[in-house]
């Protein structure tokens, strides 16, 4: 099988802003017109009719991004920003939260010490019954051969080799799962700029009649995906010069030309989407939705999507590895129902979204200081937990005089991960999966190492 080639350099060709972003340290990557220096956002101001400055504003549309004052007009008439007529398959909070119960969500310095203390017994008792010993760690792999080329460069820094690693993970979890099959809609949700789509696709849908859909709601910039639409247009060019060759007919299938152009992107919320009415997906026999670190309640966003009524009979499987919890939101999260059937209320619930950070916060300091005085982390820790107290009215507020080492939080906060990530499964096992969790690869890889996998029972 031909593997993708190492696609992470930009082009040294491609004109590129000149701006130096300090934050960064390096310059910034947009690409620049024919003969200027600096994108849109960095060229220096032009002056108005007064001979003034120009002045940049926030955008109405979306304040992310600026404009000139003086060509607002213009700007907002182009704005990629600006309000579109959506496609049939935009279906406003379709997947979103039915639950109308009002309990706003507080910091944990504003919640009693004995709540708190309360919910952290909670979720002790329900990790030793239902979970403890029972989240298998999978076995190791070699790296999957379409991720191996760019995993042997040299030029790799650590961090993109846990990526990678985490990636390969997955697409060995999809195989020996028994979901590659003719004819599939490869599903990656909340891809970003989609690098698990792009070994995917060399994977399993090249030179098939399978095809990769990533969706997300951001238009992102370096998009990896764009790599396989110039790979199949490279390949129907030529196969249209071999026609036009006079080539015989026999030599290729005309099919091949569609089966090339297999890579879809949809910007959509997952909140907002019916999956069933998207073409990819219609056109599809069957349908694996995968993800790699899908953020917060957008976890529970992409799993009402995959398994909505007019899609959950394609379904072979889903392999999702979460993480953010603490992003999650009650009235939408999957796991708080059966949580609230096992004694965790709405209340109980909000503490729980604050303590899940300890799983991955550390104790507060930079890499560089734990480096330079490791030792004294412990002390650190303590110190920090008392930092963040605010008494009121005599009562003890936040975590003060909990009494937990650095190593307990983490601990802590890991339970009650798991735990909404369980109130997951059970909700793909009421559809009918069998559905489990497992650490895909060990914590020094990645401390968001819990992947959900679920499969249909036919």
């Amino acid at each position: 099988m031909s593997k993708p080639s190492n696609c992470s350099e930009t082009s040294s060709i491609t004109p590129q802003c000149q701006y130096y972003v300090v934050r960064k340290k390096r310059l910034c990557r947009m690409t620049v017109r024919p003969g200027r220096q600096y994108c849109g956002e960095h060229e220096p101001r032009p002056k108005t009719d007064n001979g003034k400055d120009d002045l940049r504003i926030p955008c109405p549309n979306d304040p992310k991004h600026t404009c000139y004052a003086s060509k607002l007009k213009k700007h907002l008439s182009i704005c990629n920003a600006r309000q579109q007529q959506q496609p049939d398959y935009i279906i406003l909070n379709i997947n979103g939260s039915t639950d109308t119960g009002d309990c706003p969500r507080l910091p944990l310095n504003k919640i009693p010490l004995k709540t708190i203390s309360k919910v952290i017994d909670k979720v002790n008792i329900l990790y030793d019954k239902y979970l403890k010993d029972k989240i298998p760690m999978l076995s190791e792999k070699p790296i999957h051969t379409t991720v191996l080329d760019e995993f042997n460069d040299p030029g790799r820094t650590e961090s993109s080799l846990r990526h990678l690693r985490q990636a390969s993970r997955l697409l060995h979890i999809v195989e020996n799962e028994g979901f590659v099959k003719p004819n599939t809609c490869f599903i990656e949700l909340g891809a970003g700029k989609g690098h698990l789509s792009y070994y995917a696709w060399w994977a399993w849908c090249r030179d098939t009649n399978s095809n990769v859909l990533l969706i997300d709601r951001a238009s992102l910039r370096h998009k990896r995906d764009n790599k396989l639409r110039d790979n199949c247009l490279k390949t129907n060019q030529s196969k249209i010069n071999a026609t036009d060759q006079n080539e015989p007919d026999d030599e290729w299938d005309e099919s091949s030309i569609k089966y090339s152009n297999n890579v879809h992107r949809l910007r959509a919320d997952l909140a907002n989407l019916a999956l069933e009415r998207v073409p990819a997906v219609r056109a599809s026999e069957a349908v694996v939705g995968y993800a790699k670190h899908l953020c917060g309640v957008a976890t529970d966003y992409a799993l009402r999507c995959i398994t909505s009524t007019g899609v959950l009979d394609k379904v072979s499987g889903v392999a999702l590895a979460t993480c953010c919890h603490h992003r999650c939101e009650r009235a939408a999260c999957l796991a708080s129902r059966p949580l609230q059937s096992l004694g965790i209320d709405a209340e109980d619930f909000n503490v729980l979204l604050g303590v899940v950070s300890w799983a991955t916060c550390g104790d507060g300091r930079s890499r560089d200081a734990r480096k330079r005085t490791p030792a004294d982390s412990r002390t650190h820790a303590r110190t920090q937990t008392r930092a963040e107290v605010t008494d009121v009215d005599g009562e003890n507020y936040g975590t003060k005089n909990l009494n937990l080492s650095q190593e307990r939080r983490e601990l802590i906060g890991k339970r009650a991960k798991m735990l909404l990530d369980w109130g997951r499964v059970l909700y793909l096992k009421e559809l009918g999966f069998d559905a489990q969790l497992v650490y895909y690869v060990p914590s020094t890889v990645s401390l968001e190492n819990v992947c959900i996998v679920a499969k249909k029972i036919s």
